[in-house]
């Protein structure tokens, strides 16, 4: 019995199945072709009669009929590429010796964009049709095994393949068109990915002339030509434009920011620069942008940094009246500054500035820098000897960074035990047993203030904490300072830095009292409220002001909510919101509370969870405070720190700056894209 003709379509396998030569779907036989028949007609460019034409494995050859290919659906992971072979190159195929042979080859899927405009468009109709076929007429799901197919190469490595493949195949003119823009697109892509690397992680340009970076490039993209310095600054100053454009559009919608403003010198003395950094919300996230770093006069003054800071608000569009206030650090030419362009009132001290000056005290106080310089030259003896794997957490302090002092007594003290087993050390450099329960004590007095300065600096080396926390912070570590366990057994030493610290601390919590863009952003915290206060007679004054302000502005600011809710879409968890509070205020209110306006009613209910963020705790409570909810937006997004706080504490605030010296004339370009997401990269 001859064989079937279906069978030239595919490869047996076994006596159950076979495999598509076109798709390389495998089909179960069941002892016979009519599942393979049924399957072919999935294929309306193949005529099971036509005697002439071969398949080959992903290939069809026949006569110069115009192909109809099920392309777009056949092959997903790939694209097509038709080309016309000539004569003399088929010799050795069994067609015809004088027709043109068009061929559909499976080729990489980033040419997939050159189909759009060569393949027939009669590839799209047959394909439309077979779509409508009955399920009948095909074979049945069960009836096929679905070949999936091998994994993409890498992005690189199809890029290198297409190039290649132009060099040995000559393609048709509209083929080269498209790779060419390919081409294009993706060197686009590239640069874009690298111009984003050196400004995110904020390192130097000439880092791309590296010969191991270069190599790197190489192998992970042989195709990317890296481009030069001045290409690559071009390209950043180009990218800073449009972010520019784009800052300006959101700054005009915004209705209040504030800025933070430091100046930073190098560590020759050298040259300072003026860092200004623009905070506000974008819906209920904290952005923080830094939007200049301008280089000051050698002898600079405060008009100085009132000029270069007019410059910042014209560049971007910032209406001055939008400004609620400038953070900086507590120096006499900052708040003059301020005072100067928005006036006295609008000046936010740094609270990371006070904790980091309230270290340094005590650091330099004789007993406690005579407890740390035997320390640090144990443990500077210790890391140069071979003993270093004895106690491997001893770390020496970073001169400058009073906190890294604390932890490298802090880390001592720990490791202790381990060091008086290692030989090699000089029982003179080791601390005695009273200097160690000394050291313990001391530790105990400052873990609030290293508890503060930690929670400041956060998870991240870049973060800005909210203003709002400053004096809650102050206060819970002021409390602590003021009850001490076992007072009485305290050494003396220990006893004397703990008042030395508490006085310091009154002092300056008069002062962040006082502040009113400090005490509002912690009473419109529904974290804090008017808890974090000593003051009685101040916290009145703020409520007072909290009622003008909503005798002047509480009626249109309810009318101006309302109107937002009726015409956003319903939502039923606010719904459930608005009445399981009325049914609470029934349960829990008696005749006199019931009828307390928002503000009194605010601050008599409960403090919200502390690991939740503010705007997302008032998206419950604005329905409810909506005047509140109002100023609240108008005060969050205030800093706690002229810089991020990490760069005030810790060694990375000298690595930035080492990393801003290299950054040159491209410095100020690299800094503004350096807070950009990748969705404002476009990558």
């Amino acid at each position: 019995m001859a064989r079937s003709k279906i069978w030239k379509y595919y490869d047996k396998i076994n006596l159950q199945t076979a495999q598509c030569l076109l798709c390389e779907k495998i089909i179960k036989t069941c002892g016979n072709t009519s599942n393979l028949m049924k399957h072919m007609k999935t294929h309306p460019q193949i005529d099971v009669n036509d005697h002439d034409s071969i398949v080959v494995r992903g290939m069809l050859k026949r006569e110069p009929n115009p192909i109809k290919s099920r392309g777009r659906k056949l092959l997903k992971y790939a694209s097509i590429k038709i080309k016309s072979e000539p004569k003399g190159e088929i010799e050795a195929d069994p067609v015809g010796p004088d027709m043109d042979v068009n061929i559909i080859e499976l080729v990489d899927a980033e040419a997939h964009a050159a189909v759009e405009s060569v393949v027939n468009e009669e590839t799209y109709a047959n394909w439309a049709a077979a779509e409508t076929e009955s399920a009948a007429e095909t074979a049945s799901a069960e009836d096929i095994i679905e070949f999936e197919p091998k994994e993409a190469q890498d992005h690189n490595d199809q890029t290198a393949a297409l190039y290649q493949t132009l060099q040995q195949d000559e393609p048709q003119p509209e083929v080269q068109l498209m790779v060419s823009n390919f081409q294009t697109s993706h060197n686009t892509t590239y640069q874009d990915s690298l111009a984003y690397f050196v400004c995110r992680d904020k390192q130097p340009l000439h880092i791309i002339q590296g010969e191991g970076f270069k190599r790197l490039a190489q192998v992970l993209c042989p195709a990317f030509q890296l481009p030069s310095v001045d290409q690559l600054g071009a390209h950043i100053s180009q990218k800073a434009q449009l972010q520019t454009a784009q800052l300006r559009q959101n700054f005009a919608h915004l209705q209040t920011l504030s800025l933070s403003c430091a100046i930073n010198t190098t560590a020759e003395q050298q040259s300072s620069y003026l860092e200004v950094t623009a905070h506000y919300y974008d819906g209920v996230h904290r952005r923080a942008r830094t939007l200049s770093v301008q280089a000051l006069p050698a002898q600079y003054n405060a008009s100085n940094i009132v000029e270069r800071l007019e410059r910042v608000c014209q560049r971007f569009d910032i209406d001055k009246s939008k400004i609620v206030c400038i953070v900086s650090r507590s120096s006499r030419l900052l708040e003059n500054a301020v005072a100067s362009l928005l006036g006295s009132q609008r000046h936010v001290p740094c609270f990371a500035h006070l904790l980091e000056t309230l270290f340094e005290l005590v650091a330099q106080r004789q007993e406690f820098s005579a407890l740390c310089d035997k320390v640090r030259r144990c443990v500077a003896y210790h890391l140069s000897s071979c003993s270093n794997l004895v106690a491997p957490q001893l770390q020496l302090d970073v001169t400058g960074r009073a906190i890294t002092t604390y932890e490298m007594l802090e880390r001592y003290v720990r490791q202790a035990a381990q060091l008086q087993k290692v030989q090699q050390l000089d029982p003179a450099l080791m601390l005695t047993s009273s200097e160690l329960e000394l050291a313990g004590e001391l530790l105990a007095v400052l873990a609030p203030l290293a508890s503060a300065v930690r929670q400041l600096c956060g998870g991240s080396a870049f973060s800005y904490p909210s203003a709002s926390n400053a004096l809650p912070i102050a206060y819970t570590v002021l409390n602590e300072m003021k009850q001490p366990e076992n007072a009485e057994q305290q050494h003396q030493v220990s006893y004397d830095i703990r008042l030395f610290v508490i006085r310091l601390l009154e002092e300056r919590f008069e002062g962040m009292e006082k502040n009113t863009q400090l005490a509002l952003s912690s009473l419109l915290d529904p974290r804090f409220r008017n808890m974090p206060f000593q003051s009685a007679s101040l916290v009145a004054k703020y409520m007072t002001h909290l009622y003008d302000l909503y005798e002047e502005k509480g009626g249109a600011i309810a009318a101006e909510s309302g109107e937002e809710a009726s015409t956003e879409s319903y939502d039923i968890w606010a719904a459930y919101r608005a009445f399981s509070h009325e049914k609470h205020k029934h349960i829990t209110m008696n005749g006199e509370s019931e009828n307390m306006d928002e503000i009194s009613s605010y601050f008599c209910t409960n403090i919200s969870s502390l690991q939740t963020e503010p705007l997302l705790l008032w998206k419950d409570l604005s329905q409810f405070h909506p005047f509140l909810h109002s100023l609240a937006k108008k005060y969050m997004h205030i800093p706690a720190s002229a810089i991020p706080p990490a760069r005030i504490f810790t060694a990375s605030g000298e690595e930035f700056a080492q990393h801003r010296k290299l950054m040159g004339e491209h410095m100020n370009n690299m800094l503004l894209m350096a807070d950009c997401t990748q969705e404002e990269w476009q990558l």
